[in-house]
């Protein structure tokens, strides 16, 4: 669960600072917050148990052509040192606050609502100095 916040809010802070998307994939208001149901599916099986092995995930050549640029890279890094230290149930709660992207789009028993680049992009700009 807490790679799907670290990269929530790291797609938040990229889309508020440079109005473009840090990945691709689009998130879903799942019931414990925001979801990319590939990263979900990839790594279920771990369940609350921590990430070991992410070599089988991609193979040398697939990692070779993964280029990623310099604003990907900070605000990974930036995301990174704000809240690796803060654990999961935390990152939960700012997930489910009032007028969170997440509580806006949200659906008892749905798990295929989007949750728009838009009002991720629109939440995290209240908290980013320009």
């Amino acid at each position: 669960m807490k790679l799907q916040k670290m990269v929530y809010f790291a797609q938040g802070v990229h889309l508020a600072l440079y109005q473009e998307p840090l990945i691709k994939d689009i998130f879903q208001a799942w019931k414990y917050g925001p979801v990319v149901p590939g990263i979900y599916h990839t790594y279920k099986f771990y369940g609350s148990s921590p990430i070991t092995n992410t070599e089988w995930v991609m193979d040398q050549e697939e990692m070779e052509q993964v280029k990623i640029n310099n604003k990907a890279k900070e605000t990974v890094d930036y995301t990174w040192g704000l809240l690796k230290e803060t654990n999961t149930v935390k990152l939960s709660n700012w997930t489910h606050e009032d007028g969170s992207p997440w509580k806006q789009n949200y659906i008892d028993d749905a798990n295929d609502v989007v949750i728009p680049n838009d009002d991720i992009k629109k939440y995290f700009e209240r908290f980013l100095d320009k």
